[in-house]
């Protein structure tokens, strides 16, 4: 009886261990209320989703060969993961892949689904069916409630449009997402993501990164019919393609196609006539703000940044640096806004070594250094672009009262007012137009005070001088970048340090 019961119990403990080993399998369908992990899911076979499922942090969803998961319309995903505890759609076998999550709908007012913290990894579109041979981790058709916060894209392929995501007659909104080394494979487009027959939903790519996509047409994105479409602060650097080594807007609508705050960097065309973006039908509203287009190259080894095959009506280009300037922007109508451009070196903390696939835009740092032009040279007011508070990076997105040019403010800390223990304010703040930094308080406190570069010379010395409540200290003859004030009182003891950015 004892050997029995050891038995048992020695069974139990293995079943157990298999159990969280091997997880949980599923196939077939799901039409009630689920909940998976937070052990690892296996789906073995063909699964539709009619139902809602709820999906741990942590949760590992492992998909076998070319095996496809189908939400309808009254299904739903909610993928709830967190920083450093994500959830991961990976394939079983990554060189055969898996081809992705079909949402497949009509209805037009579909359950909402969700996925935040979310990895899609090795999805691979390459079967007979349309909805099989685009889209290699997400396929949207003719669905309105998805949404893709805070998740990563990675070595997803299609042999049709979309590598990552394809967006057909659907709502598409991403917000803090990276797209790295997706592609498609045929004369087709859109590396990253592809969208087709969109007007009437809301198209937002809000700062999100696209790093080493590669397509025919549109090296990361290709947007097809996508009136409506608002791309911003996001960073496109050394993607590939023939045409728009970034982006290609087909078949435009007449609805607003906006443009607020992207970098657009190190980007290949191939073709000698290609350029960072295509824009090959009419676009009635066309808003280019803020944008940095740098190092980009076409096939003749030129700047080219974009190519308006056929003329927008009156486009709108204010306060963004375009290397190689008017000159690199083809196609444009007699009416045009043209205001607070440059042309330049944006002056990157460290770019990658190249252009298009050749080096790796992910481990590079577009951050603008300290000696930029871009910084707080964007927009005066940016109050109507509906940008968020922070970039993508976290910076505060407005900073010393002004935004930068491009996806990511300046890693330098900004002008800061410190208040001592008795209440004395001290306010600091650059003149550009006198050349000069200002101090001032708010009473009658008298102060002196020292002006040092970032690497802690001297450069301006004021403590010989009468203590006082208000100080300037001159710039002329200063090179752009960080300076340190430090402010003190009459018994020599240290008030106030800030960080100052000159430009």
């Amino acid at each position: 009886m004892r050997k029995i019961y050891c038995f048992l119990l020695s069974f139990c403990v293995f079943a157990l261990m298999s159990q969280q080993l091997y997880g949980l399998d599923v196939s077939g369908s799901i039409s009630t209320a689920t909940n998976w992990g937070p052990e690892q899911v296996n789906v073995t076979d063909d699964l539709s989703i009619s139902a809602s499922v709820t999906i741990a942090a942590g949760t590992r969803i492992v998909v076998a060969d070319q095996v496809k998961i189908t939400v309808d319309a009254n299904g739903s995903i909610l993928a709830n993961g967190a920083t450093g505890n994500e959830i991961v759609f990976t394939a079983a076998t990554p060189s055969m892949g898996w081809p992705g999550i079909y949402f497949n709908s009509g209805v037009g007012d579909d359950v909402l689904s969700s996925f935040e913290y979310t990895r899609f990894e090795y999805g691979k579109a390459d079967g007979t069916e349309v909805e099989e041979t685009s889209g290699g981790a997400v396929y949207l058709k003719y669905h309105s409630n998805v949404v893709f916060r805070n998740c990563t894209f990675e070595n997803n392929e299609a042999k049709s449009y979309g590598g990552a995501i394809n967006s057909a007659y659907s709502q598409l909104v991403l917000e803090n997402c990276v797209f790295i080394s997706n592609l498609t494979n045929e004369f087709n487009g859109g590396g990253a993501i592809h969208i087709v027959n969109s007007d009437g939903h809301e198209l937002k790519i809000e700062n999100c990164s696209f790093y080493n996509n590669n397509s025919h047409t549109g090296g990361a994105i290709h947007a097809e019919f996508a009136g409506g479409l608002t791309v911003s602060g996001s960073v496109f650097a050394n993607n590939e393609s023939n045409y728009g080594s970034a982006v290609t807007i087909s078949q435009s609508s007449s609805n607003n196609i906006s443009f607020i705050s992207n970098t657009f960097v190190n980007n290949l065309a191939n073709n000698s006539s290609g350029a960072v973006l295509n824009v090959s039908s009419y676009t009635e509203n066309f808003l280019f703000v803020n944008n940095i287009i740098y190092g980009n190259e076409n096939g003749s080894g030129n700047p080219a940044a974009i190519d308006f095959v056929s003329e927008p009506y009156v486009p709108v280009f204010r306060n963004c640096l375009i290397e190689g300037g008017l000159a690199s922007v083809t196609g444009l109508p007699l009416d045009y806004t043209w205001t607070g451009m440059v042309d330049g070196d944006p002056e990157f903390v460290a770019p990658s070594g190249g252009t298009g696939l050749f080096a790796d835009g992910n481990i590079a740092n577009w951050q603008l250094s300290e000696q930029s032009p871009c910084i707080n040279s964007g927009t005066e007011d940016a109050s109507g672009l509906g940008l968020p508070l922070t970039d993508l990076a976290g910076n505060a997105r407005i900073q010393q009262g002004r935004i930068d040019k491009g996806a990511l403010e300046s890693a330098f800390v900004s002008t800061v007012m410190a208040e001592r223990p008795d209440n004395t304010g001290f306010k600091i703040w650059y003149r550009h137009d006198a050349g000069q930094i200002v101090v001032s308080t708010d009473n009658t406190t008298r102060f002196t005070g020292v002006l040092y570069n970032i690497t802690g010379a001297l450069e301006v010395d004021k403590r010989p001088g009468n203590y006082q409540n208000h100080m300037t200290f001159l710039t002329s003859g200063l090179r752009k970048g960080i300076y340190v004030v430090t402010l003190l009182g009459q018994n020599g003891k240290v008030l106030n340090i800030s960080k100052i950015v000159l430009n």
